[in-house]
């Protein structure tokens, strides 16, 4: 599956990721979070540390489309999310 990337205050599909006091918060959609319905939504978002996926929070229709994940800081910090429509996208730290 191609993995898509963009600016991501440009494209809603970029995930963002931040750092936090206990490991990294990803959102999908800057400013605005990506719609969540039944027939169009954000399935997963996996968080990669230092190239070993650490994290993987789904989500469902009914859900915001932020993931916390509490983990080791590391050099390289990169996120994916899966739209059910848009298909694989990432976005980095």
């Amino acid at each position: 599956m191609e993995v898509q990337t963009a600016n991501v205050n440009e494209e809603k599909h970029v995930p963002f990721v931040e750092e936090t006091d206990k490991g990294y918060k990803v959102t999908v959609g800057k400013p605005a979070l990506h719609p969540m319905k039944e027939k169009h939504l954000i399935e997963y978002v996996e968080l990669y540390v230092d190239g070993d996926m650490v994290g993987k929070q789904e989500f469902t229709h009914e859900d915001e489309p932020i993931a916390y994940f509490e983990v080791a800081k590391g050099q390289e910090v990169y996120a994916r999310e899966f739209c059910n429509i848009h298909g694989l996208w990432q976005g980095e730290l």
